[in-house]
């Protein structure tokens, strides 16, 4: 959650000096690099049929949800693009349910739904002027929430074959590899400011992709449906550091959105 949060305030601070497609491939490929020595050191093997598969659905979608997610920070405000993004805990509660068969208790599911009331509350924005840059921000933001949401299921399974590492380091791999492929449809964007340089996006890369692993940590030792709802309140940390920092304005009621969230997930540690 914190990881999440924290990069996604930090990867606002550089699209708006660079492309959002170089800031993604460049700190993704920096944050991905540790992975390959690890899992040469802890989980190296070949994968199978079906790890194989799925981490080739995982990465391509990653590649789409990603893409979206940093072009929708440079469109728009990071205390709009990141809880609008996190609304995609509707669509993974709704595919673990369906496809998983997962299964709350009663009170489970009554703090994962003031979880998800805080975060529907923090992505309202009314009141506040749209701008063809914000509306195209929102479209790109249910981008990532249809592809990570339906993503959190695959990488699920992916967690269940055993390799963790080694799942984690194919999908990353073919991730980079369709983001390369976009190269010939970004490459006329605008390149980073010399002061972006690449210790910025090394460090958006490593804090980036270690939140990743740790959401890859949680799938393999609990519900989709519980997982999910806490990694996803992220755009609290977001809000927090955008209000601060980037003077961006915060509604009365995204403050209680955050409240509620906060709420919600120690009931739900409380309870689990």
């Amino acid at each position: 959650m914190v990881g999440f949060g924290l990069a996604d305030f930090f990867a606002k601070t550089i699209v708006s000096k660079t492309s959002a497609y170089r800031t993604v491939l460049i700190s993704q490929t920096i944050g991905s690099i540790p992975f390959l020595g690890l899992t040469l050191l802890y989980d190296f093997a070949l994968p199978d049929g079906p790890l194989l598969l799925l981490t080739i659905l995982s990465g391509a979608l990653s590649s789409l949800y990603l893409l979206s997610f940093y072009k929708a920070l440079s469109l728009g405000k990071a205390s709009l693009v990141s809880p609008v993004s996190s609304c995609l805990v509707v669509v993974a509660l709704a595919l673990s349910v369906t496809v998983l068969g997962e299964r709350l208790t009663l009170s489970q599911a009554l703090a994962i739904a003031v979880v998800l009331g805080g975060i529907l509350l923090i992505a309202l924005q009314r009141g506040t002027p749209r701008t063809a840059a914000s509306n195209a921000s929102i479209v790109l933001s249910l981008v990532v929430v249809f592809g990570a949401g339906t993503n959190a299921i695959i990488q699920k399974w992916i967690v269940l074959s055993g390799h963790i590492l080694l799942g984690f380091l194919l999908t990353r791999f073919v991730m980079l590899s369709f983001l390369v492929a976009f190269f010939p449809v970004f490459y006329k964007e605008k390149t980073a400011a010399v002061s972006t340089g690449y210790s910025r996006l090394a460090l958006l890369g490593l804090i980036d992709v270690f939140a990743f692993f740790a959401w890859f940590l949680g799938l393999s030792e609990g519900f989709v449906s519980i997982v999910a709802p806490i990694t996803n309140s992220s755009s609290v940390i977001t809000i927090i550091l955008a209000y601060t920092f980037l003077k961006e304005r915060v509604h009365l009621y995204q403050w209680i959105g955050i409240i509620t969230i906060i709420l919600g997930i120690a009931l739900l540690s409380a309870i689990s």
